[in-house]
This record gives C-alpha cells, structure tokens and sequence, in this order.
C-alpha cells in the first residue's frame, strides 16, 4: 500500500494539473445517493414491481438534477423484489456489453437493446439529467466454447462443454457507470459474493475505474468492502472516490454496521465513498452516506422507517485535502410514492433497544420491524466496566489493547473487549482480525457482551483506546446512541494506534473501537453453513415475468424520464 503522505502528494499533483485548467476554480463536485425502499407487494407481477421501481429512480433523479447533480450512485439490486422463494434469475438479467470493446448508448441504441430495458433506462437517466449514473444489475452470458479464451471473454469462456454450466448461461451481479451522454463507461463484476445463489464470479478478478471530469473513481459492491482488492483498488494515486451500491446486512458488533463501517472504510483508506443502500429494515439492511476522507460523514441516513431517501452533497475533488471555503450544500430528501419532502434537521430514529435475532428471533411481517445479524465474539476477551473511570489492559493471541475512561455515570452495562484472533464468517471465510471496542451489551445466556443495544444514556467524558497492532489497516468507529455517527471533531485517531475521545457535544455514547484487519491472514473456507445461508440468502424471484411487458415498460418510462422530475 502506498504511504498516506506519498499519496497526499500524488493526488495534490494530480489534481492540479487535470482540473484547474478544466473547471476553473472549482475544487468540488455535487454527488447524490438513493436509498431505496422498494415496492414489494406481491400482487403484483415481476414487471409491474421492476416498473414501481424505475419510477423511484426517476423521481430521485429528478430532484437531483434540479439541485445539478453530477453523479448519481443507486443500491446494489435496488429494482428487484425480494420474496422468499428462488425461481429464475435469468428473468430479470440483461446482456451488459464490455465498454472495453464496444461504445454504446443504450437509451439511442432501442433496437439494439429492446431485451435490455434496465440498461436503456439507466442510460436514458445520465443522458436526460446530464449526470454520471452508477448502478447495479446481474449480466447474463451464454457460455462461449473456445480453444483458447482471451482477457476479455474469460470470465464466460471455457475450452470445453463440459466446464459450462447447465443452461450455458452465466450471471454476474455487476456495477455499471453511465457518463453525462448516456455511455456505457465501466462493468465490474462483484468478487466476494454474500451467499448469493445462482451468482457467478469472474475469472479474472479486477478493480475498475472509469474517468470523469472530477476526477478518477473506483467501484465496488458490498461485500467486496471486507477484503484487500477493495483497498488495493483505492489505492491508486489518481483515485479519489469509490462509487459503492451496496444491499448492506447490519451485524454486531456494530462495526459491522453500515454507516459506521462506510465511513471508516473511506477515512482509512483515503478515498471519498458514495454509498447507496437498500432499505430492508426486517432484515437489517439499511444506511446509505456521502463521506469525505478527511471530515467523515457529509450527509448520511441510518433509521428504519421503511422510506426512501435521496441524500446530496457537495464534495471535495481531493480526497486528502477540504477545499477552504467549500459549502457542502447537504439534502435530505423522501421520496415517498406520492411526494417528495425535503428534511429540516438531524434525521429521527425509530430504532428499539434491542435489534439481534439472537434476542427476538425473526422479524415480523412488518417491513420496519428492524433486525441486525450476529458476528461471533466467543473469540474476544471481555471485561465488564464497574466504575465510572478506570484503566484496562486486555491482550489476546499477543495483541494488547489499553482502555483508559470517565464516565458521569456506570448505571448501564458496558463492557471492553479485545480480540487477537480470526474471525470465522458464517463458515465462509475466516477473517485476519485485531480488534478492540467499548460497547453498550448485555449478557445472554451466561456469556458476556452478547446482546448488543442501540440505545445508551450514558455520558461518557473521556475515552483513549491504545492498541499494538501488527497493521496498518485500522478502522477507527464512534458512535453514538441510536446509531449516530460521533462528531469528527470530537474524536482523533492516529492511523496507528491510538483512538482519543473527548465528549463536546454531551451525547451519549454507545461503542467506540479500532477494528485492524489483517487481510494476510483471510482464507476461504470450503465448506457452507446451510442454515446462515436460510436466514441470509438474498433471492431474486420473479413468478412470471413477460419480457414484451417490461419492454413495453420501458418504453414508457422514457417518455417519462423525458419530462423534468420534481
């Protein structure tokens, strides 16, 4: 990895030769992310749910384009339904061409791509608004049988019949990014599939890029985000953001939790992160953000109350640097089926005190009911805090951790827990993992720090964390009660070890951590565990879907995306 100052210096180079002659003075550009809560109901067809689904988009473009948005990231699968059953994903799949061989405008090319109406819309929405579009859709491809098989078809080419799948068909679960004309500019194809059946993946694994006229931007999807392709992809010295659709899971501890692990990702690697979410509150999926490197969050949403939310932003071209008199310019908007209202003020929470299934078992039928998922933590020694200051050293696998505190009060339960060893994700991956946090959590079944609470009313004065880690990869996390991203100006953390709190703004505090990942130390396991895979499949599943319908769509909404959107 390149050190942060050589990058620094890199960037400010780069920086200043590509934009000051091309954008005059102007050292930032305005981003927008949508979170989706998608149209659901089960009533309708497949077609009738992707078209429902369209329109949020274009509705959300809409509001972005009147606010002159430059790029615009939507969630990964954010138009298909989510059901419990599987049937085809070949139904709701379209045929992505490679920008690396073919230029194509899909919203000018309707013959071409009449079987791609999802591919033709989102080109119709960069091309219409005049704005980069980043989105997320599976691509299908026939199994091509070669004798020899090149950089460009390897991902879909074998050498012989017997090495394609059954129905010759493979689906990739892929990020595409549009510029201002409608182009087809990038197709990434996501690397670390979250038990997603059905899904392949490439081949020949590779990060991509795609120019704008603000800079070089990177891409990924979820899960990629746990492991060092992402990083190394971010890297790059030209690198100045990464576009992000995710259909994120909230896990404990809550480092694992979207937003807080968003922002610390971008803070950590130096890169400004758009990210957009799907909003599935039942099944812990939510929180979308726009974060700078050097301040943290710009505008974010963290609360499950089953609604849309268009978030804007202004945001530096430099990702190292806050340009001196910037104006964020931030929007909070809800785009509901009937209206679109913008957000005066700090977003409400509508979360409980207690989230896991672990604790309530599964959701109920309500779409909101909220639920987060568990990471083991048998691995991490804990130790419950009694008074209300103290020093703790814990070590753990010959990592140490130091907790020094003072707190107004310890009439909650807060514990401190370090952990030098892997962690072993749902039987997929064990995981090179350091780390150490205070948390809000209570005992479950004899074992300590088991429940992890979203609420804490606990004023914490002082917190320092100190830690000997063996990398350099450490991602520091403050949050707040009720999933509230702590103030950057309240907490510094030194890239090496040691994470300093001090409480400015008299909130309570709820977890405060260093989560180091070794990424050396990942390896993939072999086997699955069934029932992670019952409870966390995400599925795709159309019960009929009529492709003359969706066409017949699709035309539609063009004419639609076609008129302004307020």
């Amino acid at each position: 990895m390149l050190k942060n100052g050589i990058k620094a210096i890199c960037i400010s180079v780069f920086l200043l030769v590509s934009f000051n002659g091309s954008r005059g003075q102007k050292d930032y550009y305005t981003a927008g992310v949508f979170e989706i809560f998608q149209f659901q109901d089960s009533s309708y067809s497949g077609s009738e749910i992707i078209k429902k689904n369209l329109e949020k988009y274009a509705v959300a473009a809409g509001v972005a384009s009147s606010h002159q948005v430059d790029i615009m990231v939507y969630p990964e699968e954010g138009l298909f339904p989510v059901v419990e059953s599987v049937t085809s994903i070949q139904d709701v799949a379209e045929d992505v061409p490679d920008p690396r061989t073919e230029e194509t405008i899909p919203c000018d090319e309707q013959d071409e791509f009449q079987n791609s109406p999802i591919l033709r819309n989102l080109s119709c929405l960069a091309k219409e608004h005049k704005f980069y579009v980043v989105a997320d859709l599976i691509d299908m491809k026939k199994c091509e049988v070669q004798s020899e098989c090149n950089e460009y078809n390897a991902d879909y080419c074998r050498t012989s019949e017997q090495e394609c799948p059954e129905n010759d068909l493979f689906f990739f679960n892929t990020l595409v990014a549009f510029n201002r004309q409608g182009t087809l500019i990038a197709r990434y194809y996501k690397r670390h599939l979250y038990f997603e059946e059905g899904i392949s993946t490439p081949r020949i694994p590779k990060n991509v890029y795609f120019e704008t006229d603000f800079g070089k931007f990177t891409g990924d999807i979820c899960f990629d985000l746990f492991f060092i392709e992402a990083v190394e992809g971010a890297d790059r010295p030209d690198v100045t953001a990464l576009s992000y659709p995710t259909w994120w899971y909230d896990h404990t501890p809550l480092m694992y939790f979207a937003t807080p692990y968003q922002q610390a990702w971008s803070m950590t690697n130096k890169v400004n992160i758009l990210a957009a979410n799907v909003h599935y509150p039942r099944d812990g999926s939510l929180g979308s953000g726009i974060y700078s490197a050097v301040k943290g969050a710009l505008v974010y949403t963290h609360n499950p109350d089953g609604r849309s939310k268009l978030l804007i932003s202004n945001v530096p071209i430099s990702a190292t640097q806050i340009p001196k008199d910037i104006s964020f310019d931030t929007k909070f908007y809800y785009i509901d089926d009937d209206k679109v209202t913008e957000l005066q003020g700090e977003e409400p929470r509508d979360f409980s005190s207690e989230c896991g299934f672990n604790v309530l078992g599964n959701a109920s039928s309500s779409l909101i009911d909220y639920r987060c998922h568990q990471t083991e933590v048998h691995q991490y020694t804990f130790i419950k805090l009694n008074e209300t200051k103290g020093d703790i050293n814990i070590c753990s696998n010959k990592f140490c951790c130091s907790l020094n505190y003072e707190a107004q009060s310890m009439d909650e339960t807060f514990y401190f827990g370090v952990s030098g060893n892997r962690l072993n994700f749902y039987d997929t991956y064990l995981l090179g993992i350091q780390a150490c946090f205070l948390a809000r959590c209570e005992p479950l079944n004899g074992e300590p720090c088991r429940n992890f609470l979203l609420k804490s009313n606990t004023i914490f004065e002082t917190v320092d964390i100190v830690g000997s880690f063996d990398t350099e990869n450490i991602y520091p996390f403050v949050i707040n009660s009720e999933i509230r991203l702590a103030d950057k100006d309240e907490w510094n953390f030194d890239g090496k070890s040691h994470l300093k709190y001090m409480n400015l703004n008299r909130k309570p505090l709820l977890f405060i951590g260093l989560n180091g990942r070794l990424y050396n130390r990942d390896k993939k396991l072999t086997g699955s565990n069934s029932k992670s895979n019952a409870i966390l499949t995400r599925k795709i599943s159309l019960s009929v879907f009529l492709l003359p319908v969706l066409c017949y769509i699709s035309l539609k909404l063009q004419e639609k995306f076609c008129k302004e959107m307020v």
